[in-house]
């Protein structure tokens, strides 16, 4: 088998997929722009493949591969997801329904998808193509506060609750400002998404899809930064989806799927809960980031870059055996900053990995934003508490 991956933009992640390639036989391409050095510390690929930009027209994506020939093409980042099925599409290749599939990159594309599919999501309340046009809006009916984020970012960047209409066009004008990716030379859509701003804790479930169904799945508890902004700042995993959401929840991601028209894939599931409501902030058809699917490893015993592979090469994928202790264990990681206070770990955490590092920091990024990072923990707790207090602490 030949796998091209396009745009990898993390070093773990892709050195994650190369091991897989690696031991099942199965030859690696990768596709980055020309300035990327990803790829660099991987000596097993077959063929680095440099072009300008990232892009979702099948014209260039075929003039980009010329003669080449692939038995799955797989999204390295979530802004490739869509370019990956319009690429497999042109190539014969298993492929989601490709403007169904659109849906899980465009914001107001996912809310009347989840609209259609009865998944409970927060109330719209605009959308705005520009800030001229939210100047025009009829404000007076708004209840703050709100959630506005940009169409198609990721790595929650503009993602900001705002208290006032001037705080509003304030956060539509700085992400007016922000038009490419650095890591693909993507362009991004302009416009923004105002949402009612949705209370209570923050989760992900990052779930395998096979013939409609979730047939694995991993429940991530996400710890953010203070507001207005909401930068993930740490991630937990092992504890159970409270049964009172649990068949809900489930089932929301089956008609994610559906209304995207995923038959088989890895998806990954953003919402908040309380007692009283589920509520879907955001879902993307591939593999989560921020080392999520190291924690899940660890926790659970599978792998979802296997599981991702083995869809797009149009396979059936069945998880291993859940690892067996002899004591409950949670997993998790945090990351650092320098506007972050150094905490005390516990003696029941464990620090599995740890990376510091100043090379990610770009100047004038927003504080506790993944670019201001200068490391993580990968930490294994033998009690949820003291983790949890380890792991939210600023």
């Amino acid at each position: 088998m030949h796998i091209l991956l396009l745009h990898p933009v993390s070093d773990w992640s892709l050195e994650r997929v190369a091991e897989i390639c690696a031991r099942e036989g199965w030859l690696l391409t990768i596709a980055t722009i020309e300035s990327a050095t990803i790829g660099d510390a991987i000596p097993t690929l077959h063929e680095w493949i440099r072009v300008p930009a990232l892009t979702d027209d099948p014209r260039e994506l075929l003039a980009q591969i010329g003669s080449r020939r692939f038995d799955a093409v797989v999204a390295g980042n979530e802004f490739a997801v869509v370019a990956a099925d319009v690429l497999a599409r042109e190539l014969g290749l298993h492929h989601n329904d490709v403007e169904k599939i659109r849906a899980s990159r465009n914001k107001p594309l996912m809310r009347e998808a989840f609209e259609r599919h009865g998944v409970p999501q927060p109330r719209t309340i605009a959308r705005f193509a520009s800030l001229e046009e939210s100047r025009g809006f009829d404000w007076e009916s708004v209840a703050f506060p709100v959630i506005v984020k940009p169409i198609d970012m990721a790595m929650s960047l503009f993602v900001r609750r705002c208290e006032s209409r001037a705080e509003v066009e304030e956060t539509i004008a700085r992400m007016a400002d922000f038009k490419l990716s650095r890591l693909t030379n993507y362009v991004f859509a302009t416009g923004a998404l105002v949402e009612e701003y949705a209370e209570g804790p923050e989760f992900s479930i990052e779930c395998v899809v096979q013939d409609g169904s979730v047939v694995a799945y991993s429940f991530t508890r996400k710890f953010v930064s203070p507001l207005p902004t909401c930068y993930e700042v740490a991630h937990l995993t092992g504890e159970e989806i409270p049964e009172r959401h649990r068949g809900d929840l489930l089932a929301a991601c089956e008609n994610i799927a559906a209304g995207w028209g995923l038959v088989r894939g890895v998806m990954h599931v953003e919402f908040k809960m309380t007692d009283e409501r589920l509520s879907v902030i955001e879902a993307g058809a591939r593999p989560p980031g921020d080392h999520v699917p190291e924690l899940v490893e660890l926790q659970h015993g599978f792998s979802l870059e296997e599981a991702f592979l083995h869809s797009r090469l149009g396979l059936d994928w069945k998880a291993p055996d859940r690892p067996h202790r002899d004591e409950e264990v949670w997993h998790g990681i945090r990351f650092e900053y320098e506007e972050r206070s150094a905490a005390t770990r516990p003696e029941s955490v464990e620090v599995l990995r740890a990376e510091n590092s100043l090379d990610g920091i770009v100047a004038g990024a927003d504080l506790f934003s993944v670019n201001s990072r200068t490391g993580y923990a990968l930490v294994r707790g033998t009690s949820s508490s003291d983790l949890d207090d380890y792991l939210r602490a600023l």
